[in-house]
């Protein structure tokens, strides 16, 4: 499966390296500072963390490059996880939809086996599909994410969210979104061994715009897990069973 993966991941980029050689190609920088690093419910770092990403575009298709970056706790000063995706979307009629590939590492980290040695964290591949419906009402949005690799469990997440213009310059965004895994998927990250609703997002971020290709935005969100298992699981695993994470994101455009 690694081989078959690796095998589309190099086809993605290499029909995202044609339409980038044919068209004009979009470069966007994000650099967020965050309170704490959660995902999908899981609070991986309760400490500030810093998350750059690159992304390249052109086309429809779009190569991007994440990384974790904890200032303090577990692996501070280190880069814990270096994701790269390489992605595909198109909008058909009133309907956007994407598709995409995602490589998880997670350079610096380790873990210990069997007998006490500690060896490199296992990285993983999921594939994802999405379908949304950008020109209505919040926007509804979702994504359908496969585990192929390490977890081989499914995660999806319906989301939803509407911008609201304050001044020439300034907005308020708000946003929620509901993710749920199956059996597998849980059982591989919280040692629950059934489908559930993981997690519940709710944010609010300010986006401003200092100049036409810089703009900063400072939000906050609200992570919770509806799931009595998933909420037990969660705590005893990541010593956390909700957060509220605040982050101020400087973004560039080229």
């Amino acid at each position: 499966m690694k081989n078959i993966m690796g095998f589309g991941m190099a086809s993605l980029l290499l029909l995202a390296g044609v339409a980038v050689a044919e068209s004009d190609v979009g470069v966007a920088l994000d650099v967020p500072v965050l309170s704490s690093y959660v995902w999908r419910g899981q609070t991986l770092n309760d400490e500030m963390a810093v998350q750059p990403s690159l992304t390249a575009s052109a086309a429809g298709f779009a190569i991007n490059t994440w990384a974790n970056c904890n200032v303090d706790g577990a692996y501070g000063g280190e880069f814990s996880e270096v994701d790269l995706t390489a992605s595909y979307s198109q909008t058909v009629g009133p309907v956007a939809l994407g598709a995409g590939v995602v490589q998880y590492t997670f350079p610096n980290q380790t873990m210990a086996v069997e007998d006490g040695e500690d060896v490199a964290y296992p990285g993983t591949v999921e594939v994802y599909v999405s379908a949304g419906l950008p020109d209505v009402a919040l926007a509804p949005t979702l994504t359908v994410y496969r585990d192929v690799d390490e977890i081989d469990g499914t995660y999806g997440t319906l989301g939803a969210g509407q911008a609201f213009e304050l001044t020439e310059k300034i907005s308020l965004a708000v946003s929620a979104s509901l993710g749920a895994g199956d059996a597998d998927y849980n059982a591989g990250y919280f040692g629950v061994d059934d489908a559930a609703l993981n997690d519940l997002v709710l944010g609010a971020a300010l986006p401003i715009s200092v100049l036409e290709n810089l703009s900063v935005k400072p939000a906050i969100s609200y992570v919770c897990l509806p799931d009595s298992d998933i909420r037990d699981a969660a705590e005893a695993v990541y010593g956390e069973d909700d957060a509220v994470v605040g982050s101020l994101m400087v973004s560039c455009a080229f």
